[in-house]
């Protein structure tokens, strides 16, 4: 339901922004792994999603969603499935033609929190993009992952995101977009008051998508 309703809320984005220059709207498939390094818990699945774009003059609004079974991987010390929602958002600003900055919000929310950390965060960082030729360009961002916070508790002070990517315009209103990202959280726990414990989470997700032009 969750899918459904950022699904709907995305399609509206799009459609109502009479007074941007340009809004893209479109479906995806993404491959994710996700792991606790300190627990051996790692996992990895495939799921689909949705990828919406809104331009105006120097200011690039990204939305988008996945929706993921996660399940155990081989030699991993889980047991159980489940399935993860991410849902993903940045605003840019052009500063240079190849150079912009960037402020967002990332949530991942698992249906179960027995199996995994849930995690939200704010994004502040730069992305920089080189055209490659006609129609295709390459990118490249790297974000800090302010304030997160986790369903089991802790905080993590140093949180880095690398992103890279490549746009392809196949006509004048289908573009297609590859996008890989990798997130490392130095997670920090205090149990039960005693000393800290390092239990850092890493997670990778590579999303392939169509987006159409509204």
């Amino acid at each position: 339901m969750r899918a459904l309703a950022l699904g709907g809320f995305l399609l509206g984005l799009c459609t109502r922004s009479a007074a941007a220059q340009h809004a893209t709207l479109g479906p995806a498939v993404a491959v994710a792994e996700y792991r606790e390094v300190a627990s051996s818990l790692r996992y990895s699945g495939v799921g689909p999603g949705a990828s919406a774009r809104v331009t105006w003059h120097r200011f690039t609004l990204d939305a988008a969603i996945v929706s993921i079974q996660m399940k155990p991987a081989s030699g991993s010390a889980a047991t159980q499935s489940f399935r993860a929602t991410e849902i993903d958002g940045w605003l840019r600003w052009d500063a240079l033609n190849y150079m912009s900055f960037e402020v967002g919000l990332t949530q991942r929310s698992p249906d179960s929190d027995f199996a995994a950390q849930s995690l939200g965060a704010v994004r502040v960082g730069a992305r920089t993009r080189y055209l490659l030729g006609p129609g295709a360009t390459i990118w490249l961002r790297g974000d800090y992952l302010a304030g997160a916070q986790f369903s089991g508790g802790g905080t993590a002070p140093l949180a880095l995101e690398l992103g890279l990517g490549l746009d392809l315009e196949l006509s004048r209103h289908v573009r297609a977009q590859v996008d890989y990202s990798f997130q490392r959280l130095d997670r920090k726990t205090n149990p039960a008051g005693g000393a800290k414990a390092s239990v850092p989470i890493e997670q990778s997700l590579a999303r392939l998508g169509l987006t159409v032009g509204l």
